[in-house]
């Protein structure tokens, strides 16, 4: 995938609105510029004067210097008014407390980036509720996302963990060859556990029903329990899943979440670490992978530990040189996918130069979603990219529920509102006709907007925080 370049969007919503921005790192600055050059009003929140300078030189912005989780900093940043307040520092503490803040002094919405990524999939609720976080992302969750993706040549353009990560949900991109698209939907035997909860058809959001085929260029949503999804997306986008070798270059926090994630799907995994106490604690953590305590860009490791052999070479060292090097003598070895971790923008525009066009930069990722948000009139669900048109809800079965002891075919709900999944203790499942709905079980519901009322009527109560 190519870094993303900072050329301007046009968002959905008309004349300038006010956005601060709180940190002038990489994601934030590709913010604010932006955003600035679009005729909103930026203002960024830096508490380093060396990037405060770079602000005032290169920025139409206002710049405030100080802590942005101090009131009186955000007060004279104006995020008691702000449309989107934004805090995308390094640190996630914070980011956390300073949108929390903004939030009580008047923030329309906050957007809050932290690093880390179990947090995001199995707390993520929690989070927002208690900081009144209206999109919470993680870099590192973004990152890893992709990267699998690419490995397992999915067509994955969007995920959203529901259910503290137990369901998920994932829009695919559907090529000719897609069976959905050859067969109907009724004729098609999906994993158990799984089914297709709408098309997109550019503007139009089509809810299927067992007689629709899909067309090419359509994107498809796909809800799934954790363990079966990815079986349904194979099926849906290129076939069967063809997973060669993987060699991890450098393995840090990134790369044991990729590692982990390989580890379950069976995969033969070398690890080149360069650090010999880390390299022993990755020997002793994925018994069945090869570990290998050396540089990556020695060529002459490279060749001995055969990584010729491999389908993919991924570097995830901590450094962009480090990693182009390492990737550069991959490619001198014919390994036919080649992918990379960058952090620097400037880094970037060397990768593309030299023809690596699988980069992976955290921040082009961060600055895609939140951009993404913005553009989709402040909508964080993946399903709403049609304004709105369709919700999820995470509804708790309350025992005055019209739904509870009810079967679906008993309930026969309208074509506009799907029970995508129910989690009833540690068993997770999509429901079928036959299978009867119980009090206090976490039902996921696919709504379109015109069956919000039905869902009031027959799921009472709110949305599961």
């Amino acid at each position: 995938m190519p870094v993303l370049d900072d050329a301007t969007m046009n968002t959905a919503h008309t004349g300038p609105q006010k956005y601060v921005v709180m940190g002038a790192g990489e994601v934030g600055f590709h913010l604010a510029r932006t955003l600035s050059l679009e005729g909103h009003l930026v203002t960024v929140i830096e508490i380093n004067p060396l990037k405060q300078e770079r602000i005032d030189e290169e920025l139409d912005v206002f710049t405030v210097g100080g802590n942005g989780a101090h009131p009186a900093v955000l007060k004279a940043a104006g995020a008691d008014s702000c449309e989107l307040f934004m805090a995308v520092s390094s640190s996630d503490e914070a980011n956390f407390t300073a949108a929390a803040v903004a939030k009580h002094m008047g923030a329309a919405r906050t957007v809050v980036r932290v690093g880390v990524a179990q947090e995001v999939i199995a707390d993520r609720r929690l989070y927002e509720a208690l900081f009144g976080v209206d999109l919470l992302l993680s870099t590192e969750l973004l990152t890893t996302t992709r990267i699998l993706n690419s490995i397992r040549g999915h067509n994955t353009v969007a995920v959203e963990y529901l259910a503290e990560g137990k369901v998920q949900l994932r829009k695919i991109h559907l090529h000719e060859d897609s069976p959905l698209i050859k067969h109907r939907l009724r004729d098609l035997t999906l994993p158990k556990d799984s089914l297709v909860v709408a098309l997109y058809r550019g503007d139009e959001l089509i809810i299927p029903s067992g007689d629709d085929i899909a067309l090419p260029g359509d994107d498809a949503l796909i809800l799934g329990t954790r363990d079966v999804v990815g079986q349904a997306e194979r099926l849906l986008s290129l076939g069967r899943e063809r997973i060669g070798s993987v060699v991890i270059a450098g393995c840090g926090s990134t790369g044991r979440t990729v590692a982990d994630a390989l580890e379950r799907l069976k995969v033969k995994v070398k690890i080149i670490e360069k650090d010999r106490p880390r390299a022993k604690k990755l020997a002793s953590t994925y018994p069945d992978f090869e570990v290998v305590h050396g540089d990556a860009t020695d060529l002459q490791l490279l060749k001995a530990e055969r990584v010729a052999g491999a389908q993919t070479f991924v570097a995830l060292t901590g450094e962009d040189e480090g990693n182009l090097m390492a990737c550069l003598l991959a490619q001198e070895l014919d390994v036919p996918q080649v992918l990379a971790l960058v952090q620097r923008a400037e880094s970037s525009k060397l990768w593309e130069r030299l023809g690596l066009l699988d980069v992976f930069s955290p921040r082009a990722l961060a600055y895609e979603k939140i951009r993404e948000y913005i553009e989709n009139d402040y909508s964080a669900n993946i399903v709403s990219l049609q304004r709105g048109a369709a919700l999820v809800l995470e509804r708790r079965l309350a025992a005055a529920s019209p739904a509870a002891g009810v079967s679906l075919a008993e309930m026969n709900p309208p074509r506009g509102l799907i029970v995508g999944a129910v989690v009833r203790g540690e068993r997770v499942f999509v429901p079928r006709g036959s299978d009867r709905l119980e009090v206090d079980d976490l039902v996921i519901l696919f709504v379109r907007e015109e069956e919000v009322d039905t869902v009031r009527l027959l799921f009472p109560g709110r949305d599961r925080t």
